[in-house]
């Protein structure tokens, strides 16, 4: 299954016109304070395309009359069995389904289900979002004239259960800051790191010195309540030591000490000319995250020049 990093967002689902709903508060609001928003739609069309699934929302229910060769139609109406080892009983039924966007397009990462029946958990209405790489093809129903997917997915009742649950990212909000105070212990480290919610995904930035307190953090937003990915952008201190040693290596420049303090980089050491002091310099200086590089301690060898 390939990995789907772009931007997320929601296809919620909702039942046909006119039709009761069922789940409180469902669907939720679309609105959201930057793109992309989340959408409301009647069907999800779901396509093969290199190892993922490609997504298409149905907004209309006049637009569902229209087939599209290959496509799984994905509606309220879809409900999940479980596959694992020994078949089970329990059944979800579809809300929603979560989508990240590369390249253009937008594939699925997540469906977003409630329990029907079969799994045991506090609220059976709660919405969970579940990994749509664990969707597989049970067999096909004659229906009429025509052959319906029956669809499963290949988790245990306990897997489900243990799922997150969908939170709006308001609600998120409210609980990753605290979840970080008490993940990283130094107000300094704790002060370099920031945070943004899109969709569930918790992406981190800023700085640190050790990759452990991303260790840390990553940790704690996984039992986090809502959140379902979490993407680090923080920039590592020790990581970053490493990444220009290797870089400096890679061109022949072994025998350059590299320090780093909160970004910057100093290089030192005796190198045979000043083409390739520069050369160090400017090797250190494209690795992302570097935020300069200081190299007056990188001398340059006797009767060599300056």
């Amino acid at each position: 299954m390939r990995v789907l990093s772009g931007p997320p967002r929601y296809f919620f689902l909702r039942r046909a016109r006119g039709a009761r709903e069922e789940v409180a508060h469902w669907p939720p609001e679309t609105k959201s304070p930057e793109p992309p928003a989340n959408l409301l739609c009647v069907a999800v069309r779901l396509l093969p395309d290199e190892g993922a699934w490609r997504a298409e929302p149905v907004e209309n229910e006049a637009d569902l009359r229209t087939e599209v060769e290959g496509a799984f139609v994905l509606t309220r109406e879809t409900s999940f069995g479980l596959a694992r080892e020994t078949r089970s009983d329990a059944t979800l039924a579809l809300l929603g389904v979560r989508v990240a966007l590369v390249e253009g397009v937008e594939y699925a990462t997540h469906l977003v289900a409630r329990p029907a029946s079969g799994i045991a958990m506090v609220g059976r209405s709660t919405p969970l979002v579940l990994p749509i790489s664990a969707m597989i093809l049970g067999a096909y129903v004659e229906s009429g004239t025509r052959a319906e997917a029956e669809l499963d997915l290949r988790m245990t009742p306990t897997q489900v259960a243990s799922s997150p649950v969908y939170l709006s990212d308001l609600a998120i909000e409210r609980t990753v800051g605290r979840a970080l105070d008490e993940a990283i212990l130094s107000p300094v480290a704790r002060h370099a790191i920031t945070y943004e919610i899109l969709a569930g995904r918790v992406s981190l930035y800023g700085r640190a010195e050790f990759g452990g307190i991303g260790e840390e953090a990553r940790a704690a937003l996984a039992q986090t309540p809502g959140v379902v990915d979490v993407d680090d952008h923080i920039v590592y201190s020790d990581l970053l030591k490493e990444q220009v040693e290797q870089a400096l290596v890679a061109k022949g420049l072994d025998n350059i000490a590299v320090l780093t303090e909160h970004g910057l980089i100093t290089l030192s050491g005796i190198v045979p000319d000043s083409k390739t002091k520069f050369k160090a310099k400017d090797t250190a200086t494209s690795i992302p995250g570097v935020r300069g590089v200081v190299i007056t301690d990188l001398k340059v060898a006797d009767g060599a020049g300056v």
